[in-house]
C-alpha cells in the first residue's frame, strides 16, 4: 500500500467515525426516535420507549405501543397498541380492566411530542397530550 492510499483509507475511516458520532449526538438531542429507550413526560402522561414499542402511564389508565415508534420525514407517526382504563381502588377478579385496541398518532418536533390516542369507542377518547423528551410525567393517580 502506498502512502497516498494509506492516507485516503485513514481519511475514509475518520469520516465514517465522525458520521457515527454525529448520529449518536442526534439521538441524545432527540432528533431520531427509532433507537434506544427513551423517556418522555407531560401533564397526565409518562411514556417510556423501548426497542419493541413503548409503555405509557396516564392518570387513570395505562397503555402499550406494540411496535417501534418510527417517525416519517414530517416527524409524524401512527402505531397500534392498547389502552386500559383504570378505576380507583382494588381490581375485582371477576371484572378486570380490559385492554382496548388503540392507535397512537403523533408528531415529534425536536424534544416535543404531540400525542393523540384513538379508540374504537369514540365517546371515551382521551384528550390530546404534549410530552417533552427527558421529562418525568406528572400524573394524578385515580383514587
Amino acid at each position: 500500500m502506498t502512502l497516498r492510499s494509506a492516507i485516503i483509507v485513514s481519511l475514509i475511516c475518520v469520516f465514517a467515525i465522525s458520521l457515527a458520532g454525529a448520529r449518536n449526538v442526534a439521538l441524545q438531542q432527540g432528533r431520531n426516535n427509532d433507537a434506544s429507550p427513551d423517556v418522555w413526560g407531560g401533564m397526565h402522561v409518562s411514556l417510556e420507549m423501548n426497542a419493541g414499542g413503548a409503555i405509557l402511564e396516564f392518570d387513570c389508565a395505562h397503555g402499550t405501543i406494540l411496535q417501534p415508534i418510527k417517525v416519517d420525514a414530517k416527524g409524524e407517526f401512527s402505531v397500534s397498541g392498547t389502552y386500559t382504563t383504570e378505576l380507583g381502588g382494588p381490581v375485582q377478579r371477576n371484572n378486570p380492566p380490559r385492554d382496548l385496541p388503540a392507535v397512537y398518532k403523533g408528531r415529534v418536533e425536536g424534544d416535543t411530542m404531540h400525542l393523540e390516542i384513538i379508540l374504537a369507542d369514540k365517546e371515551r377518547m382521551p384528550d390530546p397530550l404534549t410530552l417533552t423528551r427527558g421529562k418525568t410525567g406528572r400524573l394524578v393517580r385515580c383514587q
